[in-house]
């Protein structure tokens, strides 16, 4: 499907199918500009295992992350309260929580915060696909 941008008029962005005068017109402008972050920041448990890591495939990939989310802060798959591990409640209490892959057998959660300036990503871990299944509860095969 070909869709044809639209000048934005004000904060409202309007997308046509091409050939097509009705359906999509307007588009919330979430899913056509990315949000960006004031900063990236890193909680200890993230800087140690960094520092642990030895692993540059995944410390390159870290680091491509931080780049992206600095660009978008809500590019990861946002995870829903009920979902949210107990032991994430209680070291960080989040109020809101995301998980971005960083490739098929690695996970990296971060949450949005407001630090003064604006609104920051706070990576809170890096985990294994199979940690990561049982943080939150998930079955693994």
């Amino acid at each position: 499907m070909l869709l044809r941008f639209l000048k934005t008029e004000g904060d409202d962005a309007k997308v046509r199918k091409e050939g097509q005068n009705s359906g999509i017109d307007n588009l919330s402008p979430r899913y056509i500009r990315p949000k960006p972050a004031s900063d990236v920041k890193l909680s200890a448990e993230f800087i140690d295992f960094l520092d642990w890591c030895k692993d540059e495939w995944l410390r390159g990939k870290a680091q491509t992350a931080f780049s992206e989310l600095k660009a978008d802060r809500e590019l990861g798959e946002k995870v829903t309260k009920d979902r949210f591990p107990k032991y994430y409640r209680k070291t960080w209490n989040p109020d809101n929580l995301y998980v971005h892959k960083l490739g098929p057998d690695w996970r990296m959660t971060y949450t949005i915060v407001y630090d003064g300036a604006g609104l920051s990503v706070f990576c809170l871990e890096i985990l294994t696909h199979k940690e990561y299944d049982k943080r939150f509860g998930y079955k693994t095969t």
